[in-house]
Parts: structure tokens; C-alpha cells; sequence
């Protein structure tokens, strides 16, 4: 626009002076590798599983399979194509206010407020207090001088991991995870294939992403026609973007936060989504309202989700002779469907009279090493 508009008042265009890209090859170069194979093999030490999310686990390995086949036979297949699917949220502007002020007390950035959160929610969905999730950085050195005019690909991935102490509190994670950002930043550059060849899960270290986009592209192209009134109008502008991850999570700060689920919809169903990010607005409700709430006693479950599983699911009340035992009772079902399966576990399955068996052979074990009727036993066995 600035090289259009001096065009037409027939003046010869200014052009800023650029910071060619070759000084960031160069400042790549200079990089200690050493160091940085270092800190992320410290980094990443002792974390041993994979950071799995709900409805993905045999989904996406299902995924991986289909385009390995594809690319060793050549052949279509269905699976292995990515459909492209979002859904979008608008937090509460009170919320949004909230967080900035939270994030300004306690001295973090807003991108790591939504890391905690996010991390918090993965370990509550892995059962695991620590967890790995991968986060896009901008990667652009603030010790070269006009990086920020610079044109080239600056753009890495690096690894997010989230622990919790016992009894930690959502401020205590905001802090660590904020110590850890800066020590991370120093390193942020390694390209995210040489961190994954020093872990055990190699390629599955990460299986999403975390996007922080304070740079809203849609926007500013539109606003550029608004450099003179009247001389352009740019309307529809759509950025159409998709990474090689199953699902992005994409965080746009703004007066309004915006947050935004990116998918691809072989691999998950929109309600998964739909849930996750139900608790993702509930996590962030609670911490609003108290910013120093334990991370033991944030919920994940939301009022609709708690509803369906006490009223719909919970609602199982049968009618039973109250006369009788339970072991009498299962005698009696065990008499009418002796080859019923009554418990599977694994790939294993007893029938009803196999388990009617197995109670009646433990109960004469312990009849004969002497225990008296109603007299309390503990038992240890296998599953």
C-alpha cells in the first residue's frame, strides 16, 4: 500500500531498510547445540509415558496406521485424510478482564495462565501430575536487530511439560511454568525433531499443540485497506491453515478472549471437542473466582456433565426381595443363566457358575481355617 499510494502522487516509494534473513542463518549457526541437547534432555528427564486426551488414544494410532500404510502402498485411504473442523468460544469479557489482572498480580504472561490451565486439565484427563503438550513459539531472536521486520520462517515447536506438587496451587504452577518458559526460551529454537530423538517416545512425545496468536492475520489484512479513507475495501479474508497435529488448541487474546478448538474430524467427533472445551471454561471459571485455588480441588466436571452422570446415568434403582441375601440372590441367578458371562476383565470371562464356583470353593477355604459366621476376613486376590 505505502509502494501504491506514493505511485500515485507520482513520487518514488520509500522503502524501509531490511534485516536480511541470512543473519539469522548465521546467529542459528553460532548456536551452542551442545547446551541445548543438554537442557532439553534435563527438561524432559523422567517423564516416561505419553500425554494421551479423551476419545484419541486408539483413534489416532488408528490415524498414524492408515498414513503410514498410505505412503508404503500408495494407496487412497479414507483415514488418513484430515477434515478440518473448529470450534470457537468467546469468553465472558468479565473473564477475560479477570485474567489479565490475575497474570499482571502474579507477574506471568497471559500465554502462560492458559498453559496451566490447559496443562492442569490434561493431567486431570491422564490421571498423572505430569503431563507434555507441544506449544508454538515465534522463534525470533531478540538479540538480532530488526528481526521483527525480518521475512522468513522463524516458527518452531517446542515441548510444554506441567507438574503439580502435592498440595500446589494454581498461582504455584503459573510461577514454575513462567520460570520454566524463560529457561525454555534460551532453547526455543531447537528444532522440536532433535528434542523428540533425546526422549523415549520419539515422535510421540507430542500429539497436539498449543497456539498462542496475538496476531490476529484476518484482521489486519482487512485493516490495511483503511490506510486512506475510501481507497480499498478488503473483505473475506480467510486464513486457511492446518498442521500435522490431530488437534490445535489456539488461544486469541484480545479484550475478549477467544479460544479456539482446531481438528481433524477422522480422528475426533465434535462432542469430544465440545466437552473439552466445556472444561476448559469451567477450569478457567474456578480460577478466576479463586486464583489460588488447589489444583486437587478444581473440578473438571461441568453442572451438565455432573447432571447427566447422577440423574441419567446415576439413576439405577432396582427393586430386590429385601429377605433374602445377596449371596442368596446370586445363587439364584447363577441356577436360571449358569452360562451367562457374569464378569469379564481383559480378554478373560467367567460364567455364573463358574464364579458361583470359585465363591463357594473360597468360602469352604476359609471355613476350614476356622472362621466363625460374621466374623469380618480381608482377603487378597488377583483381579
Amino acid at each position: 500500500f505505502g509502494t501504491y499510494f506514493a505511485l500515485l502522487e507520482q513520487k518514488q516509494p520509500e522503502l524501509a531498510p531490511i534485516t536480511p534473513y541470512g543473519q539469522y542463518i548465521e546467529w542459528l549457526e553460532r548456536q551452542d547445540e551442545r547446551a541445548a541437547k543438554e537442557y532439553w534432555s534435563n527438561y524432559l528427564a523422567g517423564f516416561e509415558q505419553q500425554t494421551l486426551l479423551p476419545g484419541s488414544d486408539t483413534a489416532s494410532k488408528d490415524h498414524v496406521t492408515d498414513s503410514r500404510e498410505h505412503a508404503v502402498s500408495s494407496t487412497a485411504s479414507e483415514a488418513s485424510e484430515y477434515v478440518s473442523e473448529k470450534v470457537t468460544v468467546d469468553l465472558d469479557p468479565t473473564w477475560s478482564e479477570a485474567m489479565y489482572r490475575i497474570a499482571k498480580q502474579q507477574q506471568v504472561t497471559i500465554n502462560t495462565l492458559m498453559q496451566s490451565v490447559w496443562g492442569l486439565i490434561l493431567q486431570k484427563y491422564n490421571n498423572n501430575e505430569d503431563v507434555v503438550f507441544g506449544s508454538v513459539v515465534s522463534g525470533r531472536p531478540t538479540d538480532i536487530a530488526g528481526v521483527e521486520n525480518m521475512i522468513g520462517l522463524f516458527i518452531n515447536t517446542i515441548p510444554v511439560r506441567i507438574q503439580s506438587e502435592r498440595n500446589a496451587t494454581f498461582v504455584d504452577i503459573m510461577r514454575n511454568t513462567q520460570e520454566q518458559a524463560l529457561a525454555s526460551g534460551v532453547y526455543d529454537s531447537f528444532p522440536l525433531y532433535e528434542i523428540q530423538a533425546l526422549t523415549e517416545q520419539k515422535q510421540n512425545l507430542i500429539n497436539h499443540i498449543m497456539v498462542f496468536e496475538n496476531y490476529p492475520v484476518e484482521e489486519q489484512v482487512e485493516q490495511l485497506g483503511e490506510v486512506r479513507p475510501s481507497a480499498f475495501d478488503i473483505t473475506n479474508v480467510e486464513v486457511v491453515e492446518q498442521t500435522n497435529y490431530d488437534l490445535d488448541l489456539i488461544v486469541m487474546p484480545d479484550d475478549t478472549f477467544r479460544i479456539m478448538f482446531r481438528y481433524n474430524a477422522n480422528v475426533y467427533d465434535r462432542s469430544t471437542i465440545e466437552r473439552m472445551q466445556g472444561h476448559v471454561l469451567h477450569v478457567i471459571e474456578q480460577i478466576v473466582n479463586n486464583p489460588h485455588i488447589r489444583v486437587n480441588e478444581l473440578e473438571l466436571v461441568t453442572p451438565e456433565e455432573q447432571a447427566q452422570i447422577v440423574q441419567v446415568w446415576g439413576d439405577t434403582a432396582a427393586a430386590y426381595p429385601q429377605d433374602q441375601t445377596l449371596s442368596a440372590l446370586f445363587e439364584q441367578q447363577a441356577a436360571i443363566t449358569p452360562d451367562q458371562a457374569a464378569v469379564i476383565f481383559g480378554s478373560e470371562m467367567l460364567t455364573y457358575r463358574e464364579l458361583n464356583e470359585r465363591a463357594n470353593r473360597l468360602a469352604r477355604t476359609l471355613r476350614a481355617e476356622g472362621v466363625e459366621p460374621d466374623q469380618p476376613v480381608g482377603i487378597l486376590v488377583h483381579r
